[in-house]
C-alpha cells in the first residue's frame, strides 16, 4: 500500500515552503536593488561620458581625420562605435568625413542593418541580378548550402553572401528542406535580428521579422 503523510508531516512540510518561499522573496528584494544600483550607476557612467564626449569633440574629430577609422576612434575614446558614427555629421555639419573613413562601410552596415543596406544595394541592381539572387537552385547547390549552414562558423547573412541569395529566399530553402521549422529555429537567431536590423535593436526571443511570408 501507498504510504500517507500524516497531518503533522504536511504541516512541518508547509512551514518548510514557505520558509523558502520567504527566502527567495528576501532575495528579490535584494537583487531589484542591486539592479537600480546599477543602472544608476551606468546612468552616472553614461552622462560622466557624454560630457567627455561633448567637452572633447575636437580631439576625438583630430583623432578620427588621424586614422580615418570610425571604429579605432570609439575605441580610443571609450565610445559605442553607432554613437560616433551618428555624432561625426552632427559635429562637422557634413557626413563628407564619415564617408572617407576606411570601415565606413562596415560600420554603417552595422548601424543601419542589412535589411535596409540591402534594400539600397537592390535599387541599383539590373532585374537580371535581382533573378539570379532568386535563381532556381539544383540539388548540388541546396545540399553544398545545407552543408555549411550545420558545419560551418558562417553566420545567416555571410551564407546568403556566399551563395549570392536573397536573405528570405534562403530561409525558405532551409524551410522547405526541413532544416528549420520556423523562422526563430534558425542557428544564431538573435545576432541575425541584430545584423538584420542594424545596431541598437535586440530580439526579444520570440518575435519573427517575416522572412519565411
Amino acid at each position: 500500500m501507498a504510504a500517507y503523510l500524516t497531518i503533522d508531516e504536511i504541516c512541518s512540510e508547509n512551514i518548510t515552503l514557505k520558509n523558502k518561499i520567504i527566502q527567495l522573496e528576501d532575495k528579490m528584494k535584494i537583487l531589484e536593488k542591486e539592479i537600480v544600483m546599477v543602472k544608476e550607476y551606468n546612468k552616472e557612467l553614461k552622462n560622466r561620458l557624454d560630457d567627455f564626449i561633448d567637452d572633447n569633440s575636437e580631439q576625438i574629430l583630430d583623432y578620427f581625420h588621424s586614422v580615418y577609422s570610425i571604429r579605432r576612434t570609439a575605441w580610443k575614446f571609450g565610445m559605442e562605435m553607432s554613437d560616433l558614427y551618428e555624432l561625426i555629421p552632427q559635429w562637422e555639419d557634413s557626413r563628407e568625413g564619415l564617408r572617407c573613413a576606411q570601415d565606413y562601410k562596415e560600420c554603417r552596415i552595422e548601424v543601419i542593418g542589412r535589411r535596409e543596406y540591402d534594400e539600397e544595394e537592390e535599387e541599383s541592381m539590373t532585374k537580371e541580378q535581382i533573378e539570379f539572387r532568386l535563381r532556381p537552385l539544383d540539388e548540388e547547390d541546396i545540399t553544398n548550402i545545407i552543408a555549411d549552414y550545420k558545419e560551418s562558423t558562417l553566420s545567416i547573412y555571410e551564407l546568403a553572401d556566399r551563395y549570392e541569395l536573397q536573405i528570405n529566399y534562403l530561409f525558405r530553402i532551409l524551410k522547405e528542406n526541413n532544416v528549420i521549422e520556423k523562422e526563430t529555429d534558425a542557428k544564431g537567431y538573435a545576432d541575425f535580428y541584430k545584423e538584420h536590423m542594424g545596431s541598437g535593436c535586440e530580439w526579444d526571443g520570440k518575435s519573427e521579422l517575416g522572412m519565411l511570408e
